[in-house]
């Protein structure tokens, strides 16, 4: 195997040992001091994204500490690495890495408080502009000139707005349940799975609620919630963009 094979696997594999890093370290320490300003009691005007009001009710808040984060990054980070290599897909694979780590944080947090940070979502959205742009900029200029990169970026752009803007109809219809920060993630699955295409877009999305669905009836069966209770439905969102994304590079 020469070097220009080697090279493109042995960044994905520190680009995974990176982001197990940022996710275990400072993604989830700002989670759990995100968490820490949501509970009754914390400083008038600590956080200017705390929403106002009485605080969430707090959950399992053990998942947000460092071990707990550190293995399910490792989990996330691993399976994506191993099937984006075994997919032939090294590069791709890079630049999603950072991604599902910190969506993994993201979705962990709104499991324990039914919030999602802002800050993390759009850590992940900015990962996600920056590397597209220089991909496509860099196919233009020492690949091959062609506009098929900068469309890519475009109707990524244009997945995330209008799947964001459908979502904020739905997040209007008080009975739907869904919260502003789902609606922010559907925007960044948008942004994420729209470079590959609006069919990965909608099988992402598509799978969220499939999986969200069948957490709901699992939990109503088990007596876990009722039927007027609501469900953190980040992880599902999470879940379902990873699994397109891996039918995406398959």
């Amino acid at each position: 195997m020469n070097a220009a094979a080697v090279l493109p696997v042995a960044v994905a594999c520190l680009v995974a040992a990176a982001s197990v890093g940022v996710a275990a370290g400072p993604a989830s320490g700002f989670a759990r001091s995100y968490l820490g300003r949501l509970e009754p009691g914390a400083a008038p005007g600590a956080s200017p994204t705390a929403p106002s009001g009485p605080g969430p009710r707090i959950r399992a808040r053990g998942l947000l500490e460092r071990r707990p984060q550190a293995v399910l990054a490792t989990i996330l980070c691993t399976v994506t690495l191993a099937w984006g290599l075994g997919h032939g897909t090294p590069a791709e694979t890079a630049l999603t890495l950072p991604v599902i780590a910190l969506l993994g944080v993201a979705g962990s947090v709104d499991v324990v408080c039914h919030r999602l940070p802002d800050r993390l979502l759009g850590a992940a959205a900015l990962w996600l502009l920056a590397v597209r742009v220089a991909q496509a900029l860099g196919n233009m200029l020492l690949v091959a000139p062609s506009a098929a990169g900068a469309w890519r970026v475009r109707r990524a752009v244009l997945c995330a707005l209008v799947v964001g803007a459908a979502a904020l109809v739905v997040w209007l219809i008080r009975a739907s349940g869904m919260g502003l920060g789902d609606v922010k993630l559907c925007a960044l699955l948008g942004l994420w799975l729209g470079y590959a295409g609006v069919g990965h877009v909608v099988t992402g999305l598509m799978l969220s609620f499939v999986l969200a669905g069948l957490a709901a009836i699992g939990m109503v069966i088990t007596g876990r919630t009722g039927l007027k209770d609501t469900i953190a439905f980040g992880p599902y969102l999470v879940a379902g963009g990873w699994l397109a994304w891996m039918l995406a590079v398959a």
